[in-house]
């Protein structure tokens, strides 16, 4: 017959408790009785069935990170990698494991009710996505990475309409108009209505105020050219080509993502093309490579990994009954050599 908790505790000469607390809450009991419990399970093979503790506790002792696509597309984002290592550091340090979960069959929502977790961290939704009624319905803690700030849920961002406006400042003052805004794909084809994630609407925002500050007319705007590509290289790069292959090429593009850049980097580079004399680029997350480019990348600091440390943080005040508030990471421009004045 298989050995129980009952076994064990008869052997060590403790209470069934104790051999619970070993295994679940060694800090409940002393550093001896622990080791001694643990060397009689270590000899007479026995493990807890991981099922069954979850029933009687009903906790997992993880968490779930919501990716915004699939996870072969994710992990080719580093900036991404950078917000999971954040939030992985702080389940180390909880004693708690992490699950990747990416949209089931598309539908996000789905993964939401089917995840076995004890609260999720979810990327890039909007204020007003169905996912918010699902999380609320299954009465699961959860903390959003760069959705907008809003009281009914607790949030980790950045000033990103602000961040924008300097940005697009930057390029507007240099004298370029011909300017490439390259935005990030959907997040999930479930929210496909139309719905933008709460850091494109904020950065939207921000080129628009840059654009009205500027007084840039309406016959300069349109020579903006918004495009769709997904924060990996070879998507990047691709879109690049086509791009700086037109005859009337972009003077600059705005990058949302350093990915992005370093796709219009490499495309230029076989192009012939000069950064920044023939094409100023600009982006946000500034990755420790934008400084090891050539010409050095301009770029928004936002710490991806400072992003999922502080989002993992308040999601283990939310799983343990407690209020906490959204909070606004610091972040700012790094003015390197990838932009100059058009030439006249």
């Amino acid at each position: 017959m298989p050995i129980t908790i009952k076994d064990i505790a008869l052997k060590a000469g403790v209470s069934k408790t104790a051999v619970s607390f070993a295994f679940n809450n060694p800090e409940r009991i002393s550093t001896e009785t622990y080791e001694k419990i643990m060397s009689i399970a270590r000899e007479e093979g026995y493990s807890p069935n991981p099922v069954a503790r979850t029933l009687s506790n009903h906790k997992t002792k993880t968490i779930g990170m919501v990716l915004p696509q699939s996870v072969s597309v994710f992990f080719l984002n580093p900036y991404l990698s950078e917000i999971l290592r954040g939030a992985g550091t702080v389940c180390d340090q909880e004693g708690y494991s992490i699950s990747i979960m990416s949209p089931f069959k598309g539908i996000i929502t789905q993964t939401i009710l089917d995840a076995a977790v004890d609260g999720i961290i979810i990327l890039g939704v909007s204020e007003n996505s169905e996912v918010h009624n699902v999380l609320r319905q299954r009465e699961m803690p959860y903390v959003t990475i760069d959705a907008p700030v809003n009281s009914k849920y607790v949030n980790v961002g950045i000033e990103d309409e602000k961040r924008a406006e300097e940005l697009m400042t930057l390029l507007l003052s240099n004298g370029h108009r011909k300017i490439d805004i390259c935005s990030l794909q959907s997040i999930s084809p479930d929210l496909e209505k139309e719905e933008t994630s709460g850091t494109l609407e904020a950065r939207f925002n921000g080129i628009s105020k840059a654009v009205k500050q500027a007084h840039i007319s309406k016959k300069e705007q349109n020579e903006f050219n918004y495009i769709k590509i997904n924060a990996v290289l070879s998507d990047a790069y691709e879109e690049a080509l086509k791009e700086l292959k037109k005859p009337d090429r972009p003077t600059a593009v705005f990058c949302m993502a350093d990915v992005q850049a370093y796709g219009f980097y490499k495309a230029a580079s076989e192009l012939g093309l000069s950064i920044p004399k023939d094409l100023s680029v600009v982006s946000f997350d500034d990755l420790p490579l934008s400084n090891a480019l050539f010409p050095e990348l301009t770029s928004v600091h936002q710490s991806g990994f400072e992003k999922g440390k502080t989002a993992s943080k308040l999601l283990f005040k939310l799983i343990n009954g407690k209020k906490c508030d959204s909070l606004t990471i610091k972040s700012e421009i790094i003015i390197r050599n990838s932009v100059a004045s058009i030439s006249k």
